[in-house]
């Protein structure tokens, strides 16, 4: 991203409902009759589990020296979809499919976060459940019940159709210790480490026997064939793969919306430069950027807005009728005392905190001889560009 730099002398479903309840009052034995012929409770059977469209990662807290150990730096929302069939009337009896889940014994997981292959970030996954309650899941004795729905279907569309049901999750991404502990290079969260499973299941129950946020008990039986107690393990990657792969946290740093950065150079006269190489003093300003990253190295490059130089170091003028001529102007790095190039060589910035800088001086050069100097305007401009290596 490029910023300018310039430098200047002197200063409707409940409705149908109820319509459809009129119109049953009206003719009962049309229309209730018919309703009551349509809907069988019936079992869930042959589960299979399918990733719907996870979200990208979102950045919550950015990742700097300050920000504090259990902030959440990175969440994204997951469905998991259940697919599964109809199995037939089960008479006057009720079931729900119940979506469950937690986390096994094995490596400890305190508060329910999981570490990832990153020593420092680790992952935390909750349930975002129809009751509104947001469910984190933790290793406990038993799976929980995360969602449920009831298992029926109309007869006159066929005994033998497909359904789904829909659970939603949220991952986090959970920074765990102090940033200055964190390792240094690429933070590339790609999996999660430890012996603990994921464990989420399929379970077709009797109506009401599980309540959201409740234990789940997974019968053993079969029957009839097929009816769903379907586990579905996850470990290592496949955990972060759920809805999508894994997220860099990046070594970037917050880029002011600069427009231009005015630089008032003062006004000076030809005695002020007696030779070729006379400089004026030299004017201290600074770029600076927020919110760094805490691994973040950004460096910054300088681009002559008039081309034409023949030396890299020295700011070519603004042509313009009054624009003086044998001048240009120079920038001093302070963090080196070397004067800036404008032919795309890189300068570290200095990191202060959360912040990142360039301390600068600029001022005016003399570069013409006698015969090719002129007094006028003595305008000039720099664009910079900030790269995150």
């Amino acid at each position: 991203m490029s910023h300018p730099m310039a430098f200047r002398p002197g200063g409707l479903r409940r409705r149908f409902y109820r319509a459809a309840q009129v119109a049953a009052c009206l003719l009962p034995g049309l229309i209730a009759g018919a309703v009551q012929a349509a809907i069988v409770q019936s079992q869930a059977v042959q589960c299979e589990f399918s990733n719907g469209a996870g979200r990208s990662w979102q950045a919550v807290t950015p990742l700097t020296s300050t920000t504090p150990v259990g902030a959440v730096l990175y969440q994204r929302s997951v469905a998991l979809i259940t697919n599964y069939r109809y199995g037939g009337s089960s008479g006057n009896v009720a079931h729900e499919l119940v979506s469950a889940g937690h986390w096994t014994a094995g490596t400890p997981l305190p508060d329910g976060i999981a570490p990832t292959n990153i020593s420092g970030i680790g992952f935390k996954i909750s349930a975002s459940s129809s009751d509104g309650i947001l469910r984190e899941l933790s290793q406990t004795a038993k799976p929980i019940a995360l969602e449920k729905e009831l298992v029926r279907f109309d007869s006159n569309a066929g005994q033998n159709q497909r359904s789904q049901m829909v659970t939603n999750y949220v991952q986090s991404l959970i920074l765990t210790v102090p940033p200055s502990q964190l390792p240094s290079g690429e933070l590339r969260v790609e999996r999660v480490d430890g012996s603990s499973t994921l464990m989420l299941y399929a379970v077709d129950l009797l109506k009401d026997v599980a309540s959201l946020g409740g234990e789940v008990t997974v019968p053993n039986n079969n029957i009839p064939l097929g009816i769903c107690r379907k586990p579905y393990p996850l470990m290592g990657p496949a955990i972060i793969d759920v809805g999508g792969g894994g997220v860099t946290v990046p070594k970037t740093c917050v880029v002011e919306s600069y427009k231009t950065i005015p630089v008032k150079l003062g006004r000076f006269s030809l005695a002020d430069f007696p030779k070729v190489g006379s400089t004026s003093s030299t004017v201290p300003f600074h770029i600076e950027l927020s919110q760094c990253a805490v691994n973040a190295r950004p460096q910054i490059t300088f681009t002559d807005k008039v081309a034409g130089h023949s030396d890299p170091s020295i700011l070519n003028l603004s042509a313009s009728p009054n624009a003086a001529k044998g001048f240009g102007i120079i920038m001093i790095n302070d963090l080196n005392q070397q004067r800036i190039k404008y032919d795309g060589t890189l300068y570290d910035m200095q990191r202060v905190g959360d912040s990142a800088i360039i301390p600068l001086r600029a001022g005016y050069i003399r570069t013409g001889s006698d015969a090719e100097v002129k007094v006028g305007d003595a305008d000039g401009a720099a664009e910079f560009t900030f790269t995150f290596p």
